[in-house]
């Protein structure tokens, strides 16, 4: 039984005294001493399975399922760490689901194998269930000796991290730089692309290639998952892998943590439940069953709690202007916020010069020669440097200007935003309502629903 001033943090560990089972409970032995822990060892004895017994030897299978429960307690208090015992009836993936919310524990260890047949086939095996429920971290073992060494400090632990930009990856990363209290971590993050949706988000041009990223595109997005990685582990990850998928994202980064050697991979969970499943893809279930090594799913309430947030850091802000007088309204607001050694981006847009002719989109019978618009984006620069604040140098701010070609404003502000890793948007706003706004539109709230990137839009000074 627990002791009552015993306020130590708990590892749930499930067993069904299989061989896998015992294994991942060493793990979970092992761990809880370098955190600490209390190692609450857990078997549940299926509702189901009771039901199919005759009734004279029902009392007799728990007596003897209690009597195992006890000694393999006992052989991990013989390891060294503190253990307590829960036994209970029912069914084990939501019995586990909820000891592990009311016992406050930190995680859960099961064994990678343990299924009700011939439920498997059709639901998942408990572990995937629990994962999929559970609103812990759990760490489905299938290489137990690789956690006991890396927990006695013998091995540094090769984690490999599932991102994409998501809260559900963002907790992820949160969780393993927990981890890292546990023994030495070599980390890769890896993200998996689409590369028609990076192509459209960071305007690339040329043919798009199928086996790789355009270089390009490669250094953009290897530098804003080591960027995002960075201030979510509190140091640089060991190495960033960034490859394009056209496929199931789940098997490609099997494959990715397959050439990187990993001993564990890390992964978010959305959670779905019910009937969710069946629409939606879920990348942790798919690492679930393919990854070779283990699995740690961690759920979106693993986060920040309120309050432990990190205060992001401004040190690159992107302005856009149409040169209007609300449109310059906006640039010293963009430096405003920002400290010594910080970069402004200036921006105008203006449309792409074509070649004249009736083939051609967007033709018009008058219009600009290629001189006229060079001469238009010249004068455009020049009109941006004039738009920069005189006391933006004496506070350390540098300025980088640039006229950009593109037929939507929009889209041409959230491309550049991407490609010079923006961490705020600062854009003027007309401050148009109602019909207005229906039929004319704003490139700022265009902009809002696009980018990924945080915005702040100056409203016009009150009437």
């Amino acid at each position: 039984m627990p002791h009552q001033d015993d306020e130590r943090k708990r590892i749930l560990c499930g067993t069904d005294f299989s061989p896998g089972a015992k294994a991942a409970a060493n793990s979970a032995a092992a761990l809880a001493q370098q955190l600490n822990s209390v190692v609450v060892l857990v078997h549940i004895v299926e509702q189901s399975l009771l039901s199919l017994l005759p009734a004279g030897m029902r009392k007799s299978f728990l007596a003897s399922s209690y009597e195992r429960l006890a000694k393999e307690a006992e052989r991990l208090r013989k390891q060294g760490a503190a253990v307590e015992e829960s036994f209970s009836v029912g069914r084990s993936e939501e019995l586990l689901v909820e000891q592990a919310r009311t016992s406050a524990a930190s995680f859960i260890v099961l064994s990678s194998l343990g299924s009700r047949a011939p439920e498997r086939w059709l639901l998942g095996s408990v572990s995937e269930r629990t994962a999929e429920r559970a609103t812990v971290p759990t760490l489905v073992v299938r290489d137990a000796d690789l956690l006991v060494a890396w927990a006695r400090g013998e091995r540094p632990l090769r984690v490999f991290v599932a991102f994409n930009f998501t809260l559900t990856s963002e907790a992820a990363l949160r969780w393993v730089a927990e981890l890292q209290a546990v023994g030495p971590c070599s980390i890769t993050v890896a993200y998996v692309d689409w590369p028609p949706k990076e192509r459209a988000r960071l305007g690339g041009k040329g043919p798009l290639p199928l086996a790789e990223n355009p270089p390009e595109t490669q250094r953009l997005i290897e530098r804003d998952v080591a960027v995002r990685a960075t201030e979510l582990l509190g140091s640089a990850p060991s190495k960033i892998r960034v490859a394009p998928g056209w496929g199931r994202v789940d098997l490609r980064l099997a494959d990715l943590a397959r050439e990187e050697k990993a001993d564990l991979i890390v992964v978010g969970s959305h959670q779905y439940h019910g009937f969710e499943r069946w629409w939606n893809v879920s990348v942790s279930r798919g690492l679930l069953h393919h990854a070779p090594m283990g699995v740690a799913v961690v759920p979106t309430t693993t986060g920040a709690a309120h309050g432990d947030a990190a205060i992001p850091p401004l040190r690159r802000v992107l302005v856009a202007t149409d040169f209007s007088e609300l449109g310059d309204r906006a640039i010293p607001y963009a430096y405003a916020p920002l400290p010594p050694g910080s970069v402004v981006k200036l921006v105008h847009v203006i449309p792409p010069w074509e070649s004249p002719g009736p083939l051609v989109p967007h033709f018009q019978t008058k219009r600009l020669t290629e001189k006229q618009h060079q001469q238009l984006a010249a004068e455009s620069l020049q009109k941006l440097r004039e738009l920069i604040p005189r006391e933006a140098e004496g506070r350390g701010v540098a300025t980088e200007v640039e006229v950009l070609w593109h037929r939507d404003a929009s889209e041409a502000i959230c491309q550049e935003a991407e490609r010079c890793g923006a961490d705020l948007i600062c854009l003027g706003s007309h401050g148009r309502s109602g019909l207005t706004q229906a039929i004319l539109g704003s490139v700022s709230q265009k902009v809002m629903a696009h980018s990924q990137r945080p915005l702040l839009v100056v409203r016009p000074p009150p009437v």
